[in-house]
């Protein structure tokens, strides 16, 4: 059978889709950093335009507002923020 890739960071993958028009919303704890790649769609993270196979990378924020402007998915890194 399949197994899952080994992660050994602190840090947490989340995948997911959206349709076109919806906003999904994920807390950002500080200390905390991400990268989100839009896998297929367009998205808006915060504002920022990323289009497929994008990628974002996000510090400093505590908020992500990721918009679907056409139907996307998209992959999400959060990580610790070594730069704080």
């Amino acid at each position: 059978g399949a197994e899952a890739l080994p992660l050994h960071a602190d840090a947490a993958v989340l995948a997911g889709t959206l349709a076109a028009g919806e906003t999904a919303e994920v807390a950002l704890p500080p200390g905390r950093a991400a990268y989100l790649v839009a896998a297929s769609g367009r998205v808006r993270v915060n504002g920022v335009a990323a289009g497929p196979r994008d990628g974002v990378a996000i510090a400093g924020e505590t908020r992500l507002a990721i918009t679907a402007d056409e139907a996307a998915e998209v992959v999400l890194v959060d990580v610790a923020d070594d730069e704080r």
